[in-house]
């Protein structure tokens, strides 16, 4: 009782299994699954807490399945940053995967749940300054591909380089083309040879296998070159394909990287 004679409020979860009835389990995945509200407002958090004034209602389509973990595809705006701990934080989750930056071509059919935003590993995470794709999940299948074979996985870059009058000679740009096109060591590592195609005087496209931190502006430095912007188009077979700057979307069920 509170101090004013009337009952605590308890767990929605509890209050939920006890007024079905079922299991108290089975009342936490529907809460987590988004089928239940209170007072007509849906409620995903089972530890939440109800009065027993407040109205708790199942939605009719609710189904008592094991919610799915998922795989977020995002387009990092430059300047974000990723804190260092190993899961994003949820909070931080729910800011950059907000339901009003999802893209509105998600083609997925999932609906978007806070359970989605919990123990997501951002896998072939990119530097600070660097824009592009970025993923994030939840799924150990996919985090441990992107983990075993990470040093097989090519990643094609659009990279920005500062002006020099040098560049507007043709025999420069093609020994620029000539020194990415050389495998190398890179921080203690053989790093594979860059496919590298001039898109502009100031901007390269690049693809290469493999990602270490500072690969990238280490190889534009080995061929005089000075990186001034650094976005990620793909990732093995997954592509931004006009993804719009800060927005998501789940991955297909029929994608593989």
């Amino acid at each position: 009782m509170t101090d004013t004679g009337r009952p605590e409020p308890q767990r929605l979860a509890k209050r939920l299994a006890a007024q079905l009835p079922c299991s108290r389990s089975d009342a936490e995945n529907y809460i987590a699954g988004g089928f239940v509200r209170v007072d007509g407002v849906v409620v995903e958090e089972p530890m939440a807490r109800v009065r027993d004034d407040q109205a708790v209602t199942l939605d009719p389509k609710a189904k008592l399945e094991s919610l799915a973990s998922v795989t977020l595809i995002w387009h990092k705006p430059a300047g974000h940053v990723l804190p260092p701990d190993p899961l994003l934080p949820d909070a931080l989750a729910a800011q950059w995967f907000a339901p009003a930056h999802r893209f509105k071509a998600d083609r997925s059919g999932v609906r978007p749940l806070k359970a989605h935003l919990h123990k997501l590993l951002p896998v072939a995470p990119l530097g600070d300054l660097s824009s592009g794709l970025m993923v994030f999940t939840q799924n150990p299948g996919v985090a441990r591909k992107m983990t075993e074979d990470a040093n097989q996985l090519e990643h094609e870059w659009l990279a920005d380089v500062a002006a020099d009058p040098a560049l507007e000679d043709e025999t420069r740009r093609d020994a620029v083309l000539q020194s990415l096109g050389q495998a190398l060591f890179f921080d203690g590592w053989a790093v594979p040879k860059a496919r590298a195609s001039w898109q502009s005087e100031q901007r390269l496209r690049l693809a290469i296998k493999g990602n270490r931190p500072g690969q990238v502006a280490h190889l534009c430095e080995r061929a005089g070159l000075q990186l001034t912007g650094l976005r990620r188009l793909r990732l093995g077979r997954i592509s931004l394909a006009g993804l719009p700057v800060g927005e998501w979307r789940y991955l297909l069920g029929y994608e593989r990287f």
